[in-house]
């Protein structure tokens, strides 16, 4: 990123302050058994934001709604799959600063595929790993951040 979109982000940053996030869905998949160690398996993720995110409850508050997707597969073989749905309360310390930076399309991507995936992965790191252990297969450790 260049230091223009940099100093946009950290301004559009300060505008808000994270309330709460807590789990909308949060659904687990076996859907086969894994190969053997030794086999290699791919990763397909994926974040989307639900229609009209972020919605305001209030003046001062934005709620953002992600969800994540991840799939375990081999070739078109499908192990696993996790579903998590976040919800997202940011309190706005300038509304009307936040909803001008808001319609930069350029901030708006960054701010979801960088700030909410730093925000939102470790926790769906968790999900992946207690849903395939409550499901019997051996979990896979996800990266730190994709």
């Amino acid at each position: 990123m260049n230091v223009e979109i940099n100093e946009r982000l950290r301004r559009l940053l300060g505008t808000l302050s994270l309330q709460d996030i807590s789990i909308m869905r949060l659904h687990s998949e076996r859907l086969g058994d894994l190969p053997p160690q030794n086999i290699e398996v791919h990763l397909e993720w994926k974040q989307i934001l639900a229609d009209g995110d972020p919605f305001a409850i209030n003046p001062e508050t934005r709620v953002f709604r992600p969800k994540y997707e991840l799939t375990i597969k081999q070739g078109e073989n499908l192990f696993f799959r996790q579903t998590s749905v976040f919800v997202m309360a940011f309190s706005l310390k300038d509304a009307a600063l936040f909803d001008e930076f808001w319609t930069d399309e350029e901030l708006r991507k960054i701010f979801i595929e960088k700030q909410l995936r730093r925000i939102n992965w470790p926790l769906f790191r968790q999900h992946v790993h207690d849903g395939m252990s409550r499901l019997g297969m051996p979990p896979i450790a996800l990266p730190l951040l994709m």
